[in-house]
């Protein structure tokens, strides 16, 4: 027989703290910079708990039976998790059908715990627009964590069957946790958006396992319950200390700065593992501070919440002028509320607690009920929940691709940049030879305007931006020597145009697209200064960004401030021009298609050509 698991009331104002540290992450990003540490928390909690059930199984059956375990996490996580996606979708279908884009690849990989995988498969940013885009993107948490229920109790097999030694379970858990960080660290890289390390299993993982050591050695019913004085006056100032910084860190720690990667996320494991370790002491006095009505409502619905308030506050945020006022916040704090009240009740109480066996003979028995025509006599709620399900299911399966997979998109660019790599000046002149009258007409300029286009010869760096647009750049310029790569950093473009100096040398105009794939300045080198000072008097243009990241805004005000230094800088506010103008480019929101290739082109066209 399983030991009794002791009930820890302290755990739910944990829990209470990381959930909303996490929602005001996503309300107030700029100003609760860390809030998304949050998760952390959940992660080494969850770590904790599930090994020091797998250790009390063991300890009481001599077994860890890993079917068990599965089926309990399954009965806790799915239930949820469906009912989430099942009433969202019919909201989208009719509201929102932006948002159906790709919903069917999201609901199938967060169904098989892949969805961090898609999404970074997909390009997808967890830092562009905090509480846009993607109303599912904080599923990623429940994706690592259900990777890690899968093999962790395969590994706890191998630890208590041939390690044994529980110090030595700890230092070995410990060790993986290391070699997590390690990946993180090596995988990061400064200045480009961390979406990668941020959801990547590999470089996340180190916080369950950070948890789960600790269970090796301060398992929950083996914990002395008598304290002396001094003991306590120090688990009290620790547990104050520890606390305060856990919430500076939360309210400061940038979400993509070195640090947090360098380090950072494992420091506030580390700070994690100190609270649960407070908190779970019989003897100390953290577990009544965290435990009090308020937390204990929170805290125990703190998965439906988690779960609730990133599509609350992606769907409002598309429709609400001001979605952050604080009469707005109000009711979608409510809103939230009252959706994981509702789906506590009725959803995760229920369903966690059923005994899944009975459910094929039940559902035999409603299709009986129908095929007899006896579905009246069905319940309502049965029939209503049926419906719901059916036609959610419809609209998720049927929902176009995702926005991310673009495989128009890719196949373009990658067939324009191909042609790039190709081409040299002379087989581009050959191939254009589209009079200036229809390409004046085309682009919407003066017939002077591509007159004078015609006789430039310009020398163009960029990255997948300028490619989406390079066809028709070339053809309003057919002496442009185009250099424009997929993924293209502003460290290589500056490298590109070092060694092309006699190219450069020999062009009327330089004109520069980067800035989509990370920030301007890499590390202390600001290479719009560096590009500037190399490239000398000769007039340069740059194309300003227009992307859902997070350092468009500090590139473009970059970009401003080093045009009032250089008086040979000139911004081309694709920016300004294109804000808004969704249908100019692809669904990812960055490269322009169709008229958005045009009209990105007719402005490169008015600026290159000003006397």
């Amino acid at each position: 027989m399983e030991a009794k698991k002791r009930y820890v009331t302290g755990f739910n104002g944990l829990r209470t703290l990381g959930v909303l540290a996490v929602i005001l992450y996503h309300l107030y990003p700029q100003k609760i910079q860390g809030g998304f540490l949050g998760v952390v928390l959940f992660f080494v909690l969850s770590g904790y708990l599930v090994t020091d059930s797998l250790l009390r199984e063991y300890s009481s059956t001599k077994k860890i039976r890993p079917l068990k375990f599965w089926g309990k996490r399954a009965k806790r996580i799915y239930p949820m998790l469906l009912a989430v996606f099942l009433i969202v979708s019919p909201y989208l279908f009719f509201f929102q059908q932006n948002q159906m884009k790709g919903l069917r690849s999201n609901f199938l990989s967060s169904i098989f715990m892949v969805q961090n995988w898609w999404q970074i498969q997909q390009g997808s940013s967890y830092f562009a627009d905090a509480a846009g885009e993607s109303p599912f993107k904080h599923i990623y948490y429940l994706a690592i964590e259900g990777q890690f229920f899968i093999f962790w109790p395969l590994i706890m097999i191998f630890l208590v069957k041939v390690i044994r030694s529980k110090k030595h379970s700890f230092l070995l858990t410990n060790f993986l946790a290391i070699l997590s960080l390690i990946l993180m660290i090596a995988q990061y890289k400064v200045g480009q958006d961390p979406t990668r390390v941020y959801y990547g299993t590999d470089t996340r993982i180190f916080s369950l396992l950070m948890g789960a050591s600790m269970a090796f050695i301060w398992p929950m019913n083996k914990i002395p319950a008598k304290l002396n004085k001094k003991g306590q006056t120090f688990g009290r100032n620790l547990l104050w200390g520890v606390l305060a910084l856990t919430l500076i860190l939360y309210v400061f720690m940038p979400a993509q700065s070195p640090v947090t990667y360098y380090g950072g996320l494992w420091f506030v494991s580390l700070l994690t593992m100190l609270l649960i370790l407070l908190v779970v002491h019989p003897g100390l006095k953290a577990n009544k501070i965290f435990s009090n009505k308020l937390f204990d409502y929170i805290g125990s619905r703190s998965y439906g919440i988690y779960l609730w308030q990133l599509p609350v506050f992606a769907l409002v945020a598309a429709k609400v002028v001001h979605p952050t006022s604080w009469y707005n916040v109000i009711w979608q704090l409510a809103l939230i509320f009252a959706l994981s009240e509702f789906s506590y009740r009725f959803i995760e109480r229920p369903l966690v607690a059923y005994d899944y066996s009975n459910l094929w003979p039940w559902l035999m028995t409603k299709v009986e009920q129908v095929k007899q025509e006896k579905w009246r006599a069905l319940p309502v709620r049965v029939i209503l929940v049926s419906v719901l399900v059916l036609v959610s299911l419809v609209m998720i399966l049927t929902s176009p691709k995702s926005p991310h997979d673009q495989q128009v998109l890719e196949a373009r660019i990658m067939e324009q940049q191909k042609a790039l790599e190709a081409a040299n000046l002379k087989a581009a002149n050959a191939r254009v030879s589209t009079p200036l009258k229809t390409i004046a007409e085309k682009y919407g300029v003066d017939p002077v305007v591509a007159e004078r286009a015609s006789k430039m010869q310009i020398f163009a760096v960029g990255d997948s931006v300028m490619v989406a647009g390079s066809t028709n750049l070339q053809e309003a310029f057919p002496r442009m020597t185009i250099k424009a790569v997929v993924g293209e950093q502003v460290d290589g473009g500056a490298t590109i145009l070092a060694e092309n100096k006699e190219a450069v040398k020999k062009a009327d105009a330089v004109l520069i697209g980067l800035g989509t794939n990370g920030t301007l300045t890499v590390g202390d080198t600001n290479y719009v200064a560096k590009i500037m000072e190399e490239i000398g008097d000769k007039p340069v243009f740059w194309i300003n960004n227009q992307m859902p990241r997070p350092w468009e805004t500090n590139n473009n005000e970059q970009l401003e401030a080093m045009a009032k230094k250089y008086p040979n800088l000139t911004i081309i506010d694709w920016h300004d021009l294109s804000e808004n103008q969704s249908s100019w480019f692809y669904s990812d929101a960055i490269h322009p298609k169709d008229q958005g290739a045009i009209n990105y082109t007719r402005l490169v066209l008015e600026n290159m050509t000003k006397k």
